[in-house]
């Protein structure tokens, strides 16, 4: 995969139970169970192996792909080892099954990885016939499945989730776009060429790419010293590039660096000269220190969660308790709170008045041309709300600072009524719940913010909880990290909240809840923040850990944290 897949050792990818059949008609091996616990290096065939062990051990093989995967090579046919190319991965879960003379994993495919290390979630059945041959006495696989197969287990254990980071379009920010890579294969060199190689095809129209083209890594790649400097040597760096495009470089460069904890600075070379950032040392070096600005998740101001109590908004007290801020001028239904902490606005309970400015201060009418408004939230200094137009449809509108209103263009699917929504906190995604008849399905979108705000590339988010259950049902979404939302879904009948990637990579439980979920927010942060709920009965709850929710008090009949 274009180096992501080079370093993946002494992993396992099968496990084993306390009882395996080796003798009789069928033989079955799982290979996405709970682990042993102990890695184990991938071996060679043995003499004698029966099909269903042959295909056992060549998936424990791929998990070292030292020397071209030369070990995983050898449970292979000749033919058939020149023809494979362990360029993607599909991640799965399921078994070996075999007889006699032949072998096969029958599963659920999970999803797939591009030769970049981009996931795209991608569930159905998963069944493939290896085809073994004997070949010189020995069985061999005749007919792998292209690419690499990890399990369910290996792909969550042994890869991590590597933000790269491009600018967005106005460059005052990073936007991360995830790729995974093997654990051991998260250098600066594979950080950097990743980053060389452009966003993903989901995040590429709402960014910009700071490295220009014709730039590549040299010989020397990307090294890190033991203060946590990281220097990168470029080939075809122009040194008549500008200090506002000196100043993205260096953002996007730095930023997706820090997928490595210890990156404290960053220093450039072009054909082995220095090459001068802007807000570098006198010795070159761009300190992290210095580019905090560029990362929406570190701007928050406060972590209070508001909510509205009898028409009065306020700050829902961690005591079960509620600070009021006194009269509004309307009876409150709904609230928002700006990221910074200085604007506030609210929907009176007809649906049809909207209120902002300041908190705790006197608010002013803003002219809407819409009714039933619901649904605020701010993202970068911009509310976004939803509101019915003269036709009772759905409409997705935004609201600057200074009161001017635009409707959002959105290209949903044929059919589909816009329910709810969240724009991710660097306003390059937003997740859109949408109806279709009887259907409800999540998807994630592409905001354009180029001349009027827009929607692009919706496209379904298949949501694959560790029962193996696809989530349905889904009632509420709020963005809680910067590629990571938190939903309430059902899995099995059973009325939960998750959080999941955006890519769909990782869907973890985070608590069962009776009732319905009517509402959902939540912090953002770097590695998911806090995550508020109200449920129909009109509880106010807090998740303050895996399965641990702490009640707020009752009465509450809207809540919001600032965004």
């Amino acid at each position: 995969m274009r180096g992501l897949l080079t370093v993946l050792v002494l992993a396992l990818v099968t496990t084993g139970c306390t009882q395996i059949p080796i003798s009789g008609p069928v033989e079955q091996v799982p290979v996405s169970a709970e682990p042993r616990g102990i890695d184990i290096a991938p071996q060679p065939p043995e003499a004698g192996v029966s099909p269903a062990r042959l295909v056992d051990g060549y998936l424990q093989a791929m998990a070292s792909p030292d020397g071209g995967y030369a070990v995983a090579r050898q449970y292979l046919t000749e033919s058939a080892g020149r023809g494979w190319t362990p360029d993607a991965a599909v991640v799965f879960d399921g078994v070996v099954e075999g007889s006699a003379e032949t072998a096969s994993v029958e599963g659920i495919q999970l999803g797939t990885l591009d030769e970049f290390g981009h996931y795209t979630a991608a569930p159905r059945a998963l069944s493939h016939d290896f085809e073994v041959v004997r070949e010189e006495g020995e069985w061999r696989i005749g007919a792998p499945l292209p690419g690499v197969m990890l399990s369910r287990y290996i792909f969550q254990r042994y890869y991590d989730r590597v933000p790269l980071y491009f600018m967005s379009r106005a460059g005052s920010h990073v936007v991360p776009d995830p790729v995974h890579m093997p654990e051991t294969q998260v250098t600066p060199t594979a950080i950097v060429d990743a980053v060389l190689s452009g966003p993903s095809a989901g995040i590429a129209q709402a960014v910009s790419d700071a490295v220009p083209s014709g730039v590549s890594l040299s010989d020397e790649g990307a090294t890190i010293d033991p203060n946590g400097v990281v220097t990168v040597n470029f080939t075809g760096l122009h040194d008549r590039l500008g200090d506002d495009a000196r100043r993205r470089l260096g953002a996007q460069l730095l930023w997706s660096l820090t997928a490595i904890p210890r990156v404290t600075g960053l220093l450039v070379t072009s054909n082995g000269f220095p090459f001068t950032l802007p807000g570098a040392r006198a010795d070159g070096v761009l300190e992290l220190a210095g580019q905090q600005g560029y990362q929406i998740l570190s701007r928050a101001s406060t972590v209070d969660l508001f909510g509205v109590r009898e028409g009065v908004p306020g700050r829902v007290t961690g005591d079960g308790g509620f600070d009021p801020w006194g009269a509004v001028g309307v009876t409150a239904a709904d609230l928002a709170v700006s990221l910074d902490g200085d604007t506030t606005a609210v929907i009176d309970d007809t649906g049809n008045a909207l209120l902002m400015g300041p908190m705790r201060g006197e608010l002013a009418a803003v002219p809407v041309p819409y009714t039933n408004l619901r649904a605020p939230q701010f993202v970068l200094g911009t509310l976004w709300l939803l509101g019915d137009d003269s036709a009772g449809v759905p409409r997705l509108i935004t609201v600057d600072r200074v009161g001017s209103v635009d409707e959002v263009e959105l290209t949903l699917p044929p059919g589909a009524i816009l329910d709810q929504f969240a724009v991710s906190p660097a306003r390059a995604r937003i997740a859109l719940l949408v109806s279709t008849g009887e259907i409800r399905s999540l998807g994630i979108g592409t905001v354009l913010s180029t001349g009027r705000m827009s929607v692009a590339d919706w496209r379904p988010l298949p949501m694959i909880a560790a029962s193996g259950v696809t989530l349905g049902d889904v009632s509420a979404v709020a963005w809680h990290a910067e590629t990571a939302i938190a939903v309430a879904a059902m899995d099995s009948g059973v009325r939960s909240i998750f959080a999941t990637e955006v890519d769909g990579s990782l869907v973890e439980e985070l608590g069962p809840f009776s009732g319905e979920v009517e509402e959902l927010t939540a912090v953002a942060r770097l590695g998911g923040g806090a995550i508020a709920l109200r449920t129909d009965a009109g509880v106010t709850w807090r998740y303050e850990a895996r399965t641990r929710w702490t009640r707020l008090g009752e009465g509450i009949s809207a809540i919001a944290y600032a965004g």
